[in-house]
């Protein structure tokens, strides 16, 4: 039997290492199970803040620069050559100061040509009066030697009807009295004449005194004053320098109106335009070169620029006369309206925006908050004030900052 002695040394390895194999997955069924042990959740130790929601005055930071709306650029008036420049580039100077003198030469031959055409003018007009009641006197002598002539007539005609004087007499004597005639009628026409030849003269004579108004005007203009105390910006001349009317001499700005201008975000606009319509005045605190100032706020600016955030602020100084320079930076700090239940927070408390964590029952939990302003704490601390109807007293607010913070995240506390 030698075929089935071959198969069966075949199959025997075969079924040997099938049963091995089932008994070596039935032990591993049978092996004790060791029980898992449960992963221990990950408690984050934080630092938390007691709140209390009351009245407070919050602030908001402002940055803005000195400017001033009364800023002037002084031009010469007259045609000169400068003949003194009083004062420089940053100088302080007193309302009615003189700053530019300029070359009177010129400006005194034309007032006294000026003077000159006006006394001639009065003179002629002295002249047409005297003429004027000389023509009244030789009228009535006129009007007189005219009747004279008309009786020569008469008696011409007389006679010479009389056959007792030639013809001749009588033409001599009518043109006598046209010669009159003609006399008076000139002389009336001078007198009618009169009030019109006046009234030119007396125009002639308003137009003079305008030009020599207009001469001492600019020799007055040869001294160029100070409109008002301030501090000069730029002196665009020299001693020498040939002027004409128009050119820029320098420019001023006045030091008692100076203000800051400032932009204010536009969520806060409408609560300081309320403020402003009540008449409720917003104070503004800072220092300027080492200088502590108070400013008032003034007004909002009349248009937002193109690409704002907000609007801007003009602020006035509290006490005017601080000699700040135009463009210098200032931030300040504005006092806005007291708000009521608000909280005051770390920075660090807040998340994103609008977002802070209360501890509760040992767990995170977010609450949606609005950002009302800054606030200065008796310590001197800056904090931030937020508003939430999901605050109340004496609940927890977390105030470290947690890269995974998240609701429900499990916290403990710290001191401190």
């Amino acid at each position: 039997m030698p075929a089935r002695s071959k198969v069966v040394k075949i199959a025997l390895p075969i079924i040997i290492l099938l049963a091995s194999l089932g008994i070596f997955a039935g032990l591993l069924q049978s092996k004790p199970t060791k029980p898992a042990a449960d992963q221990e959740e990950t408690i984050w130790r934080v630092a938390v803040t007691q709140v209390n929601p009351s009245q407070k005055r919050p602030t908001l930071p402002l940055y803005g620069r000195i400017e001033t709306p009364r800023s002037s650029k002084l031009r010469a008036a007259i045609t000169a050559d400068v003949q003194e420049v009083k004062v420089k580039e940053g100088d302080f100077v007193n309302g009615g100061q003189l700053l530019v003198q300029l070359d009177k030469r010129e400006v005194k031959l034309e007032l006294a040509q000026r003077q000159a055409d006006l006394e001639e003018i009065q003179a002629l007009i002295a002249s047409e009066k005297v003429r004027h009641r000389r023509d009244l006197k030789a009228l009535e002598h006129e009007k007189a030697l005219l009747e004279l002539s008309r009786r020569a007539v008469e008696r011409a005609k007389t006679l010479e009807q009389r056959k007792l004087t030639p013809r001749s007499a009588l033409d001599e004597a009518q043109q006598a009295e046209e010669r009159q005639a003609l006399e008076l009628n000139t002389r009336l026409l001078a007198v009618d004449d009169h009030q019109a030849r006046l009234a030119q003269l007396e125009a002639r004579q308003l137009r003079a005194q305008a030009l020599l108004a207009q001469a001492k005007l600019d020799l007055e203009r040869t001294q160029i004053l100070s409109p008002y105390t301030g501090r000069i910006a730029s002196v665009a001349i020299a001693t020498g320098d040939r002027v004409q009317a128009g050119n820029d001499l320098l420019e001023i700005y006045d030091t008692d109106a100076l203000e800051v201008r400032a932009q204010v975000p536009s969520g806060y606009v409408a609560q300081i335009r309320k403020a402003l319509a009540q008449n409720e005045q917003l104070q503004a605190t800072g220092t300027v070169n080492g200088t502590p100032l108070t400013f008032l706020l003034d007004r909002l600016a009349g248009r937002v620029e193109k690409g704002s955030g907000g609007v801007d602020a003009l602020l006035k100084l509290e006490e005017p006369g601080h000699t700040l320079p135009l463009g210098n930076f200032v931030e300040l700090q504005l006092q806005l309206p007291p708000v009521e239940n608000v909280v005051a927070l770390p920075f660090e408390a807040i998340y994103g925006l609008d977002r802070v964590y209360k501890l509760v029952e040992g767990r995170m939990r977010a609450v949606a908050v609005e950002r009302i302003g800054e606030y200065q704490n008796q310590e001197g601390q800056i904090r931030v004030l937020v508003k939430s109807p999901q605050l109340h007293q004496d609940d927890r607010v977390i105030t470290t900052q947690l890269p995974n913070a998240m609701e429900g995240l499990r916290v403990e506390t710290v001191a401190g």
